[in-house]
């Protein structure tokens, strides 16, 4: 490529616009000067929505624990004040409410040279590209996806776990399964129409979809449940695995007629070893510790202070 086009301003912006990765640049004072459409695909924040705001003031960031990232903590305010590149991974609350993993990259845009005194950050997104398992095999979906949330639906999800069983008995390798429950979906049906529910089971999804390794496999299970299909069979990883999903999925929010609410959920986790069927798989099953700290919690509050509010 010539140097008149790299020295031409148009053609540059047009570039980085349409680069495949999003990309936002932030002034001394950390407020958005910049923000591509990959940062606009990734987020579902428009451009002309977020210049001039800081980028928490934007897009929630939080670990893998629900911790929030703001302040020092994110990568973009130690990268201007220790002019260092930064990289981490977080997960993102993209404007319809699911969270999503990306992959942030930080470097410091200075004066005069290295030496010089830092003007501005620019960060970079890398969002994490976790295809479900069933998608990168190539295998045809048609008519094997619940039309609410686009994942698998259930006689899928149980011949993927027929298949699992079978080559378990076969291999001896066991794996991790999850099953994950939205709460006080009954009633919110019951209140507001049984078409309600659908953008909590759909950002409830988005969000699982989002935090799963490629390799893992999320499906439909009962009403208001999924199922998750994990390759590791340590104990330690699938109850971890079972904390973090809790975790993002308290953090995730639905957008009702005005009115956010947080999603409640439930996650139970087991370790598929041969000779057990699936019936006995999910009797079994244990809650996170996550989740169940906080149904104790909840109940504790219920009997000293009465029903509390969904």
């Amino acid at each position: 490529m010539s140097s008149n086009l790299l020295d031409n301003p148009k053609l540059f912006r047009h570039l980085v616009e349409d680069l495949p990765v999003g990309i936002y640049i932030v002034d001394r004072e950390r407020r958005i000067r910049f923000w591509n459409r990959g940062a606009e695909s990734i987020t579902g924040h428009l451009s002309h929505d977020v210049v001039g705001h800081l980028p928490e003031d934007v897009v929630q960031a939080c670990d893998r624990r629900g911790n929030r990232l703001s302040g020092a903590d994110r990568p973009v305010t130690m990268t201007l004040a220790q002019r260092t590149p930064q990289q981490c991974t977080a997960f993102y609350l993209h404007k319809n409410g699911h969270r999503v993993a990306v992959r942030i990259r930080t470097r410091p845009m200075v004066e005069h040279g290295e030496h010089g005194d830092a003007i501005g950050g620019v960060t970079v997104l890398f969002e994490e590209a976790y295809v479900c398992r069933e998608e990168a095999s190539g295998a045809p979906m048609c008519g094997c996806r619940d039309a609410a949330t686009g994942i698998p639906a259930r006689r899928l999800t149980r011949a993927v776990l027929k298949e699992c069983m079978a080559g378990m008995e076969e291999s001896h390798i066991g794996f991790g399964l999850l099953r994950i429950r939205v709460l006080g979906m009954e009633q919110f049906r019951a209140k507001h129409g049984p078409q309600s529910v659908e953008p909590f089971l759909r950002t409830a999804a988005h969000t699982l979809r989002n935090s799963l390794d490629a390799e893992n496999f999320l499906g439909c299970w009962e009403e208001n449940e999924f199922l998750a299909v994990l390759t590791s069979a340590s104990p330690m990883m699938v109850a971890m695995t079972a904390d973090i999903l809790w975790n993002l999925l308290g953090h995730s929010e639905v957008l009702w007629w005005g009115d956010r609410f947080l999603i409640e959920a439930e996650v139970a986790y087991t370790v598929a070893t041969a000779g057990k069927d699936l019936e006995s798989l999910l009797r079994e099953m244990k809650p996170s510790h996550s989740s169940k700290t906080a149904k104790a919690a909840a109940a504790g509050r219920a009997n000293n202070s009465g029903p509390m509010r969904g």
